[in-house]
């Protein structure tokens, strides 16, 4: 119940009109009620013959068509209300929950999967709807239908009464007892529906791997094994809730049937009036939806309770925000540097630091790169930037200021960084090339798409700007959906462009005409270029190589492929014309003391006995 809190915001905003809602909703109630007492009246007067007319039945059908005719309308204007505040409510959460989504951490979507977060988008929210629109309505159904049979069935027969309710304290400890198992099953079928989401999900996007492997039966048989196990789920569920509702409809029966036979021998006996009866029947067979609406309600209001734990799971995620709101420094007018002092960083699933007390300049305005083997920390490098992870320990300053003291948005607004797997999105080309940039012209936006090598070529894009790519980009190989990712980058043209590995689908040629095409495009604004091709890193004013967390070298490309440091290494092997894979270019033990300094370098940074100074 302490989830109730992140519902009650709606619930204040919309006091006015629930309440209107449940009062029409009440009235509804009250205009079935009378319904039977006019009924049996007309069965009296027929039993009775105390006329021939018409007449005498006038009045009761008039009033019988009115209330019927109020009813309707009633019904009409509670479900607008609360139905109506029920799809609000569902409309709301969706919008919290997507921005949750886009505000949390790279770390925490790294530890919940896709298909929980669609799980929690649809099942969850479509749950919560239930509980707070059927659900409510059912429990308001039970207590007015039930307090107002029960009043008018002691009307007629308390006696008869008192014997239709001798299942009712029954009814009450089975629902109690139910109440508990069903709402931990429903909990457990929806973690696990979140699960075979992902499975299905993962298994859809890798199915070229699949089939290219020939691993259908093995995916399937994936899929399969999570999907018995929703099914367990379920049936465990269903088991539990198909012996509640036949004991409530049992119950329910053995009170009618005993109404009916001591009711019936009443009526013979005269003590009763056939109208009476009949009326009284009714009021029993009315009676007996709110008691199966306490089950239903217990089931739905079970299961919008579970799943508004799971969203909670979400909405009440605790981060530690190391970034303020708002700053009142400005923001850089023109190129600026960007310093890692004792810069230290790990993953929180694992142990050791991927990054090692860094200390590390790129100077504002040039072309810096970054270089090294596979694992050495580039990548994690480049990702610290944007504040997509917070450094371990250490600092981070941007144009002076450190990156803490940056608004999350003012400060990621610097950067344009561009993954080496760049997304594509479901659309045309002119949908992802300005997805950025929404208001840019054509002109603007084949601008970009030619500096990033993408000509659009009627024989490649027969629409032009408005051919579809596919869903992520199917129709594009990946150097095109790589250069896409760069145009949309450029287009926006940020004071501060990241390129990790951005260009290794792309061949050497198409490589050299980009990077051609970039430099004065992006002159007197920052570029890093994370790659492990000299062809790129030969286009830096300086270089920064990192071995195994470590700053190994800095300085001038030139240099740098001198001696035998890893760009040496590199330089050799593409003489030799050996391949260049550099996770075999590691060193069998890292150089200890100074971090190399090169001719043309400047003053670089160097090591001490901490690491990196």
């Amino acid at each position: 119940m302490a989830n109730v809190g992140l519902v009650t915001s709606n619930f204040r905003a919309a006091t006015a009109s629930l309440i209107v809602g449940f009062i029409a909703l009440v009235f509804c109630d009250f205009g079935q009620m009378i319904i039977p007492r006019l009924v049996g009246r007309s069965f009296d007067i027929l039993a009775e013959n105390q006329s021939d007319s018409l007449e005498a039945y006038i009045t009761p059908i008039v009033l019988i068509l009115f209330l019927a005719l109020l009813v309707a309308v009633l019904r009409y204007l509670w479900r607008h209300l609360i139905y109506g505040f029920s799809r609000s409510l569902e409309k709301d959460l969706r919008r919290r929950l997507e921005e949750r989504f886009l505000s949390l951490s790279m770390t925490w979507h790294q530890e919940n999967s896709g298909g929980d977060i669609m799980a929690l988008s649809t099942n969850d929210i479509e749950a919560v709807r239930l509980a707070v629109g059927f659900g409510l309505v059912s429990l308001v159904d039970a207590v007015v239908l039930g307090v107002s049979a029960l009043g008018f069935m002691l009307s007629i027969d308390p006696f008869l009464c008192l014997l239709a309710f001798i299942p009712m304290p029954l009814i009450t400890v089975l629902t109690a007892k139910f109440g508990s198992a069903i709402y931990k099953r429903v909990l457990e079928a929806q973690d696990i529906f979140g699960q075979m989401t992902e499975v299905v999900r993962e298994q859809l996007s890798g199915f070229k791997v699949i089939r290219a492997m020939a691993l259908e039966r093995l995916s399937q048989a994936e899929v399969s094994s999570i999907s018995r196990v929703y099914l367990n789920k379920n049936i465990h569920l269903a088991l539990i809730l198909g012996g509640f509702f036949p004991l409530m409809t049992l119950l329910t029966n053995m009170a009618l049937a005993l109404a009916l036979y001591i009711g019936g021998r009443s009526t013979i006996m005269g003590n009763i009036s056939p109208g009476d009866f009949v009326a009284f029947i009714t009021y029993l067979a009315l009676l007996s939806w709110p008691m199966l609406a306490m089950g239903i309600t217990l089931g739905i209001v079970q299961s919008g309770m579970a799943s508004l734990d799971r969203l909670a799971r979400v909405l009440k995620a605790q981060e530690i925000d190391v970034h303020p709101l708002t700053a009142d420094f400005p923001d850089p007018e023109g190129a600026f540097d960007i310093k890692f002092e004792k810069v230290s960083f790990a993953y929180p699933t694992r142990p050791d630091l991927v990054l090692k007390d860094l200390n590390l300049t790129f100077p504002a305005g040039q072309i810096s790169a970054l270089a090294g083997p596979t694992g050495s920390g580039k990548s994690t490098l480049a990702a610290l930037l944007p504040a997509l992870y917070e450094p371990s320990q250490g600092q981070i300053l941007i144009n002076n200021i450190p990156s803490t003291q940056w608004p999350l948005d003012r400060l990621r607004g610097l950067f344009g960084y561009v993954p080496q797997e760049g997304h594509v999105f479901t659309g045309t080309m002119r949908q992802n090339l300005a997805f950025g940039a929404p208001m840019a012209t054509d002109q603007e936006i084949i601008k970009a798409a030619e500096a990033a090598a993408i000509p659009m070529d009627p024989e490649v894009f027969p629409l032009g700007l408005e051919t579809m790519v596919g869903e992520r980009g199917l129709t594009l190989s990946g150097g095109q959906r790589q250069r896409l990712a760069l145009a949309r980058a450029l287009l926006v043209n940020p004071p501060f462009l990241i390129l990790d590995d951005t260009l290794s689908a792309v061949d050497a040629a198409v490589e050299e005409e980009i990077l051609a095409r970039l430099a004065p495009i992006r002159q007197g604004r920052g570029t890093l270029i994370v790659s492990h091709r000299l062809t790129s890193l030969s286009k830096a004013s300086n270089v920064a190589v990192l071995e195994e967390g470590r700053l190994e070298a800095f300085g001038d490309f030139s240099a740098l492929t001198q001696g035998d440091g890893y760009l040496a290494r590199i330089a050799e092997l593409a003489r030799l014309g050996v391949s260049q894979d550099p996770f075999l270019l590691r060193p069998k033990t890292r150089p200890e003391g100074r971090v190399k300094e090169r001719q043309g370098a400047g003053p670089g940074p160097s090591r001490g006995p901490g690491g990196a100074k």
